[in-house]
């Protein structure tokens, strides 16, 4: 029985790292769109700039 233990180790350890990458890549795209949300009524000229 000492084979299944770092097998299921290392399974949890990817999947946790899967679940972090999911949680970083989600709260990063969230705060992109809230940026956006936020800068488009209070600075449309200076949308198109900060774009490019």
């Amino acid at each position: 029985m000492t084979m299944p233990s770092p097998i299921l180790a290392t399974a949890f350890l990817v999947a946790a790292a899967a679940i972090l990458a999911l949680r970083t890549t989600i709260v990063a795209a969230s705060r992109r769109s809230m940026v956006k949300v936020r800068s488009r009524p209070r600075h449309p000229a200076n949308t198109k700039k900060v774009e490019v």
